[in-house]
């Protein structure tokens, strides 16, 4: 992934991933069709495609099979980076059976993951060849201030997932949310080239000034841009645009 990444980015000069949370209850047709229409316009433009499994699993089998085609079409263009946004966390056993089904059947080429278990839960994801992780460390949400933040445990994910990067070759990423950017210029002075894949920007109102300020030139990042696309009535459009906007801080 992390390879896959660095060569995507560099062709398409964009950091912007497209987030499929595709929900039924905001469109109107097929959700495959739908997913199909964001990603002829978009695929072009952006340095890959991040998919929420959430929206497709509430629809049962036929979700996830909706989720299998969405994949196997993203996969047209073989170097375009696909991320599940699952948040699994759970024992080896448990670990490895979701590890099976994400990067052997689907051939996805990261997975979210939430590491508060131990590092025994994440063991199974990176047995893979080409799989790699993404750690939540400091999320999006108002409930970061709950857990992650008092005592600084963003922070000491932060660092322990830096070293198990350079024991797994870059297999491993963490999350960092925008909406908290005060709290990224602390990460990015101990860490060293993992990935940072960044939600916030957009519906839930990060400032993509702010995050800039604070990645403070940590330029291996990724930035996922869901609802603000693919809703709006014109999804290339909106990518060009969040483009220019993102590039012009990169500079």
């Amino acid at each position: 992934m992390f390879d896959k990444y660095i060569e995507r980015k560099n062709d398409v000069n964009s950091v912007l991933l497209v987030g499929l949370d595709s929900d039924i209850n905001r469109i109107d047709g097929d959700i495959l069709d739908f997913n199909k229409k964001i990603i002829d316009e978009t695929f072009d433009l952006v340095c890959g495609y991040k998919i929420n499994i959430a929206f497709y699993e509430k629809l049962g089998p036929k979700g996830l099979e909706i989720l299998e085609k969405t994949i196997e079409y993203i996969k047209y263009n073989p170097d375009i980076p696909i991320i599940l946004d699952a948040k699994r966390g759970d024992i080896g056993n448990t670990a490895k059976a979701y590890a099976e089904y994400y990067f052997e059947k689907l051939k996805i080429d990261s997975l979210t993951i939430n590491p508060l278990m131990g590092i025994d839960t994440l063991e199974p994801y990176l047995e893979y060849n080409n799989s790699h992780v993404f750690a939540l460390a400091l999320t999006s949400n108002k409930g970061a201030y709950d857990f992650e933040i008092p005592g600084e445990l963003y922070l000491k994910i932060a660092k322990k997932m830096n070293e198990l990067n350079k024991k797994h070759r870059n297999k491993i990423g963490i999350v960092v949310g925008a909406t908290n950017a005060k709290f990224i210029k602390e990460i990015t002075a101990v860490t060293d080239n993992m990935l940072f894949l960044i939600p916030g920007i957009g519906s839930q109102g990060g400032s993509i000034e702010a995050l800039f300020n604070n990645l403070n030139g940590y330029d291996n990042i990724v930035i996922n841009v869901s609802r603000a696309i693919i809703f709006d009535e014109n999804p290339r459009k909106k990518v060009i645009e969040f483009n220019n906007v993102i590039n012009k801080w990169r500079e």
